[in-house]
């Protein structure tokens, strides 16, 4: 019982991280492309224009929410394999709960490594509050408990 409350509330978890980071994915992109527009000046090239400092982090911190949205669905798809096999039973259940695992670790070591050195640090964003850094973090930690319980 406590496996399926750990598995439900990881997955609620990570779909919140999946959904937020795909909604600021596509309103980051949808800024890019009107503010790209006005970067643009008579005496700069496109390529200058996408080489720029400022296109750079753009792209850079784009780059990091990408590969955590990638990370939060592939949370999410593990768990929903893992709780739910469906007609291949235990096989699938014992390489989902390895896969998981490994996916887990990943998501925690991304998550503290995004949030408190690449991008706060390299590109100078501080805008992220406390509950959506709890929200990852728990994530994480949901994820990880979730299969060390299933593989017992």
């Amino acid at each position: 019982m406590i496996v399926w409350i750990v598995g439900i509330a990881g997955i609620i978890l990570q779909i919140l991280c999946a959904t937020a980071s795909g909604t600021g994915l596509v309103v980051g992109f949808i800024f890019f492309l009107i503010g790209f527009g006005g970067m643009k000046r008579e005496n700069q090239t496109l390529i200058k224009l996408w080489l720029s400092k400022d296109t750079m982090m753009i792209m850079g911190t784009m780059l990091v929410v990408l590969i955590f949205f990638l990370i939060a669905y592939w949370n999410v798809r593990l768990m929903g394999d893992t709780m739910f096999p469906g007609l291949l039973g235990s096989a699938v259940r014992d390489i989902s709960g390895k896969q998981m695992l490994i996916a887990g670790i990943a998501s925690a070591c991304w998550t503290l490594l995004m949030l408190y050195w690449l991008l706060p640090t390299v590109f100078d964003f501080k805008g992220l509050g406390l509950k959506p850094q709890l929200i990852a973090l728990s994530a994480s930690a949901f994820s990880i408990l979730f299969a060390a319980l299933h593989m017992d």
